[in-house]
């Protein structure tokens, strides 16, 4: 009977516990880096924003174009002239008229709006640095909690593996006891209950396992991982975090603060953008060309100039149907709404930090008390195993001493990743989870 319930551990037994590759959180975190498609698209909004922070975007440069034309008329003419000129007619007078030229244009004066208008391409440039710095900070973060939620799958599953085989053991004991008629055929059938509970179990881990793989790998953006994988993972905590330092980052580096900041400038860029439309417009063309004419009736047959040719132009907006006022409104409370979106950030920051770390303090007591605990219990699991072995100890006895020592060992785990996941936390609400 215990040959049948090996086969089925080896079955139950993913690739994981035969593993070959060994991945690092670091190395899974660069992966995502690399691949991650948001990190990507986040990515390629810089470059959109560093196209457009130009000079030339600005309205800085001048603008050059070139410039030609032609035109052919032929129709009855009648030409009467003063001054006792005989009168001219033509059935079929002929005009041509065409022209050559460059022209160059460029605004010498318009309230400065060229001037915020740099600022402002450079601010949105920034804005999007910071929202590529969040997206790193959100991926990254996911992934590590991803990372140790396969990583605790596999522990469970080989919490579960090890009370399997404890179970084996013990069964293989009572066949021989019963074998020489010393056996409790009761406590058998029990055992065999409870393994093939525990085979469920081992089963429903492996979906855990395979469903967590998907998950991280989703996030890495590629098939990066397979079930064949052994992970190293770091419990040590970081002893020099302390409150005052996370929120100071906090405050400061979290990349959604520093986004609500540069949006604060952004808005009072597009403010003064808007106040230049008070200012009169200087414009100036510079031209050099060549016009040209032939005529077969009037005083003039033909004409030809060539030549440079410059014009200054003057423009103020008298009355613009209130449109001025209305754009001022609107960007004062665009202001107004993101100063105080970025109160209420400031303010759900350090609540969160204060969660964070009150969690975290939590989480470093928990794990010395179930590191105790795992030490009580594995040595008296050990106690008992040995009077069972020797008849001095019940079935039931050895069965609650087995199961208390299994239990510490997920209640130890368990709050281990969770010291290190908040600890983790912290570091990503201080915007340093990617130095």
């Amino acid at each position: 009977m215990y040959l049948k319930f090996s086969s089925l551990l080896l079955f139950c037994m993913p690739f994981v516990l035969f593993a070959q590759q060994n991945i690092e959180l670091d190395e899974v975190v660069q992966q995502a880096i690399q691949n991650n498609y948001n990190i990507k698209i986040a990515k390629n909004s810089i470059e959109v924003a560093a196209v457009n922070a130009t000079i030339g975007q600005a309205g800085f440069l001048p603008v050059i174009d070139f410039s030609g034309g032609y035109n052919y008329s032929n129709s009855i003419s009648k030409t009467t002239f003063y001054g006792g000129f005989p009168d001219q007619s033509n059935d079929a007078a002929a005009s041509q008229n065409y022209n050559a030229g460059v022209n160059l244009k460029y605004t010498l004066f318009d309230g400065l709006k060229p001037v915020y208008k740099l600022k402002k391409s450079k601010i949105d440039l920034n804005i999007s640095n910071a929202q590529y710095q969040s997206e790193l900070q959100n991926t990254a973060f996911n992934v590590v909690q991803a990372y140790f939620n396969l990583a605790k799958s596999m522990e469970d599953f080989r919490i579960a593996a090890e009370k399997y085989q404890l179970n084996l053991e013990q069964l293989q004991r009572i066949d021989i006891q019963l074998k020489y008629g010393q056996g409790n055929e009761a406590e058998r059938l029990n055992l065999q209950s409870t393994m093939l509970a525990d085979s469920a179990q081992l089963l429903r881990v492996r979906v855990l396992i395979r469903n967590a793989v998907r998950q991280l790998n989703r996030l890495i953006g590629t098939e990066y991982l397979d079930e064949a994988v052994q992970l190293t993972i770091e419990t040590d905590l970081d002893l020099s975090i302390n409150f005052e330092s996370i929120l100071e980052a906090a405050l400061q580096k979290n990349p959604a603060i520093v986004q609500a900041n540069l949006n604060i400038e952004s808005a009072k860029m597009d403010l003064k953008i808007t106040n230049s439309e008070l200012y009169p417009k200087l414009n100036t063309t510079v031209s050099y060309g060549y016009n040209g004419n032939q005529n077969d009736v009037g005083i003039v047959k033909s004409n030809d100039a060539v030549g440079p040719s410059i014009n200054l132009g003057l423009s103020y907006a008298l009355y613009s149907g209130g449109a001025l006022k209305r754009a001022q409104k609107q960007n004062k409370l665009r202001i107004e709404g993101r100063e105080l979106s970025l109160a209420m950030l400031r303010y759900e920051t350090e609540q969160n930090v204060k969660d964070a770390y009150t969690k975290h303090e939590n989480n470093k007591l928990l794990m010395a008390l179930e590191s105790s605990n795992t030490i009580i219990s594995k040595t008296n699991f050990e106690r008992v195993r040995k009077s069972y072995e020797l008849g001095q100890a019940n079935y039931f006895n050895y069965q609650q001493a087995s199961f208390n020592y299994i239990q510490s060992q997920k209640k130890l785990i368990e709050a281990q990743y969770n010291a290190k996941l908040s600890e983790w936390e912290l570091r990503f609400l201080a915007g340093k989870i990617i130095n």
